[in-house]
């Protein structure tokens, strides 16, 4: 998926979004202030393992955040962190650091978004 094309994509799936929200009920609101909490705590594991350049530790910080972005709906998100397991899955390295600066870029504007519908 080029860069164009991930622009294209929601940040966040709102159909997702009211689905886990009918399901969750009263624990949805803690569910998203998790996720809002754990969010930057991944992204400091994937930042340290681009920087060691360690793939195994790349792909599973990616993995988890991955599976976690989808079920929230962060969809935008979730591509970048896909991208980010597949390189460190692959390990093909070159152009991660880009990739991490855009997926944290992506999740500052998510984590914005996700604000405002809890609140």
């Amino acid at each position: 998926m080029t860069n164009d094309n991930l622009m294209e994509l929601p940040l966040i799936d709102h159909e997702i979004f009211a689905e886990l929200q009918d399901v969750m009920e009263d624990g949805f609101a803690d569910l998203v202030n998790h996720f809002l909490d754990d969010l930057p705590v991944q992204l400091k594991h994937l930042r340290r393992a681009v920087q060691e350049r360690v793939a195994d530790d790349i792909f599973l910080t990616a993995h988890k955040l991955k599976s976690s972005c989808g079920n929230l709906g962060a969809m935008r998100l979730a591509e970048w962190v896909r991208q980010l397991e597949q390189a460190g899955r692959q390990n093909a390295l070159n152009g991660v650091p880009e990739m991490l600066e855009e997926t944290q870029a992506v999740a500052e504007q998510t984590m914005i978004m996700l604000r405002a519908q809890v609140n």
